[in-house]
């Protein structure tokens, strides 16, 4: 005899393999197996993610601005070349090969983009490298070039002329592809937020889903303090347009907005600056703001040490004799170790997280405003905190201990008169057993959620509600690897950006991408459902679609008008379609799995139907929103469920589906009776429950 049960919800989102048996526990009924490019809503249900829109290419700083080629100083000049006003110009004198040459201290083996202008062309050719391996192709006409070249150890940029060649080569650039990039958010106001793409000395800013420009149209960037090794370690807060940026190697700066296309970057001009601030002794490497006092923590040489600037004058350290309640003050903790300040957040009291344990810091007295006369400080737990600052959702801290791969929520229990910190991983502690988060950011609308990125490059997801008892993990994977997050306000949704490492023609590159908002709609015309991907919205329907040089080489999937079409190469840029279409979504394709636990129920006499033989006849899967479905018993054994009906209009795409959705299971039986789900068609999925028809054999 058989039995109808029922999957509610997925809240509790994957869990680790360790609670294989835990049939007892109250997450286990709303748990998975696995939830890969898949995410739990706090209502309960599991949607598929929807893709990552191509934004741009990471490029690096340009290495030789125009100012270098203002004269021969330090150029190695070959036969017939000039160097002067802002040029390199060959008058075609030499009697054999010539070489112009710079030492741009390149760094082997990497690759660096070369681009440049030849005007006044009069004959012969040239050809530019990076690397005496790694020769661009031969020029020999007047345009604009850009070529790629792998740098050998000598770190010199060579331009070679032939015999013959008489011209001249203006705007020459060299940026290093795939430098190591860092996301930061920018958040002027709620209506004007932007992403800065960090790399080795330079900052470029990202805004309403592409890169600002200046009037000529090129990327408005921004010199940096900041080398390559800098970024991780890179703190920052925000007071309106003014961002103030710390490293525990480098001074203090800000770096203040007057307007999209007008930045600066300078060093704080502090008054009265502590002493302790040298390049001897290091720099602070905590920032916040705290009861209108800017807050730093944490040099090298006092580690547990904090400094507080006057009330209101976020730039003066001074003291005045006598001390007045408005004076800067500096406080160091008293503890039986050295406890390293990782990071400060400003709540009712500054909460401080520490190599040893967690701390938080007032007044003399929970009314009491910090002075230099009445400071409290206490321990509150002893867990050890990573140098990555938490995540602050309402009242919560989530933040990471000192390992980097146990997530602790810190909030006020009243039961306890105090902060406790629990393990959120504790039920999905594979996801982070043998790698550690780097960086994450939070997503507060529409479905709050922490995404992760981990260190070999996937990203994780937690959807956290803690006031509905929502804690569920899911992990996300794409062709690349997931390498900086950040997330900034959006005018529907908070909008979460990334950089992804993809290789591209055998060449490692990095994108800025940005997670396509959360799909709903009424048909399947706008669901954009691939990673690094491009939109083609026209008014005349085609067949050729360029701009995608991005993804050269590649198997690119399409959703043309609404319909999956056959998965086709990039070919110079573009893709042909077999059919003319008007709204096209192409980009790289990706899979949803979805898959539940051992079943628990069903069995007729009783006791638990763990290690029984059982089997499932067919499957109601709920649906909302959806097209496009694959079920079975494992990854291998999958049915495609059909979704077009006669009412369809042929040749056009199948409206999406709401409402329960029976699928026949093809197997007998066996012990574990778990169901698998997947969507690999660039179509959305979301899954508000499971009711499986179950027999157990007694």
């Amino acid at each position: 005899m058989s039995v109808s049960l029922i999957m509610t919800n997925f809240s509790a989102g994957e869990l680790s393999p360790r609670l294989g048996g835990r049939v007892d526990l109250a997450k286990y009924a709303n748990g998975l197996a696995e939830l890969e490019n898949m995410f739990t809503h706090p209502h309960g249900g599991a949607s598929r993610r929807t893709g990552f829109r191509f934004i741009r290419e990471v490029m690096g700083r340009n290495l030789l601005p125009s100012t270098t080629l203002n004269s021969a100083t330090g150029w190695i000049v070959g036969s017939g070349w000039t160097v002067a006003s802002a040029k390199a110009t060959c008058d075609g004198t030499q009697t054999a090969k010539s070489i112009l040459s710079r030492d741009l201290k390149l760094v082997a083996d990497r690759i660096y983009e070369i681009s440049f202008k030849v005007s006044v062309y009069q004959s012969g050719s040239i050809s530019i490298s990076a690397g005496s391996g790694s020769l661009s192709e031969f020029v020999s006409a007047g345009g604009n070039y850009a070529f790629r070249s792998k740098a050998d150890a000598d770190g010199l940029l060579s331009i070679i002329a032939d015999a013959d060649f008489s011209g001249v080569l203006e705007a020459v650039q060299v940026r290093e592809i795939n430098p190591k990039t860092r996301l930061i958010p920018f958040e002027f106001s709620t209506e004007q937020a932007y992403v800065l793409e960090f790399t080795d000395h330079n900052i470029r800013i990202f805004k309403n889903g592409g890169i600002v420009v200046d009037e000529q149209g090129d990327p408005v960037e921004v010199g940096s303090p900041y080398t390559e090794s800098d970024l991780p370690g890179i703190r920052f807060t925000q007071s309106a347009d003014v961002m103030y940026l710390v490293h525990p190697e480098v001074q203090p700066y800000k770096l203040s907005r007057t307007s999209h296309v007008d930045w600066k970057m300078e060093l704080v001009a502090f008054s009265s600056p502590p002493g302790d601030w040298n390049s001897d002794k290091g720099f602070p490497s905590c920032v916040t703001f705290f009861e209108e006092r800017l807050c730093f923590a944490a040099s090298p040489s006092s580690p547990q040490t904090i400094w507080m600037s006057k009330a209101g004058s976020y730039e003066d350290f001074g003291v005045s004799a006598p001390v007045v309640d408005d004076d800067a003050c500096t406080y160091t903790l008293s503890a039986d170790q050295v406890n390293a300040i990782r990071w400060m957040v400003s709540s009712k009291k500054l909460i401080m997280g520490t190599s040893g344990g967690e701390w938080w810091l007032s007044g003399g007295s929970s009314a009491d405003a910090v002075t230099p006369n009445s400071v409290m400080v206490r321990r509150e737990t002893t867990h050890g905190s990573a140098s990555i600052p938490p995540v602050v959702v309402g009242g919560v801290m989530i933040f990471l201990q000192r390992e980097g791969r146990t997530i602790r929520e810190l909030s006020y229990s009243f039961e306890a008169d105090g902060y406790t910190a629990p393990d959120l991983t504790i039920l999905a502690e594979h996801l982070t057993r043998s790698n550690s988060i780097t960086e994450w950011a939070y997503q507060q609308s529409p479905d709050s959620v922490i995404w992760m990125i981990r260190d070999d490059g996937t990203m994780v997801g937690l959807t956290y509600q803690r006031e509905h008892e929502v804690v569920g993990f899911h992990r996300h994977s794409t062709d690349g690897k997931f390498r900086s997050v950040c997330t900034i306000p959006g005018p529907t949704q908070e909008e979460v950006w990334t950089v992804v490492e993809r290789e591209v023609g055998g060449i490692a590159r990095k994108y800025v991408e940005r997670m396509e908002n959360q799909f709903i709609g009424e048909g399947s015309v706008d669901a954009f459902f691939v990673d690094s991907g491009l939109t083609y919205d026209q008014g005349v329907a085609d067949t050729v679609f360029s701009g995608l040089e991005h993804l050269e080489g590649k198997t690119v999937s399409v959703l043309a008008d609404g319909a999956v079409r056959p998965d086709v190469v990039v070919k110079d840029g573009s893709i042909t379609l077999t059919a003319p279409a008007k709204v096209v979504h192409a980009g790289l394709p990706y899979v949803s799995n979805m898959k539940t636990l051992r079943l628990e129920g069903g069995a007729m006499s009783g006791g638990t139907a763990q290690g029984r033989k059982k089997r499932i006849s067919h499957v109601i899967v709920r649906l909302f929103q959806s097209l496009g479905l694959q079920v079975g018993y494992d990854g291998e054994h999958l049915e495609r469920a059909p979704f077009r009906t006669s009412a369809d209009k042929v040749g056009g795409a199948p409206a999406l589906y709401t409402g329960d959705y029976e699928v026949k299971f093809n197997r007998g039986y066996d012990r574990d009776g778990q169901i698998y789900i997947r969507q690999d068609q660039p179509l959305p999925l979301s899954v508000l429950a499971l009711i499986p028809e179950v027999s157990v054999y007694s």
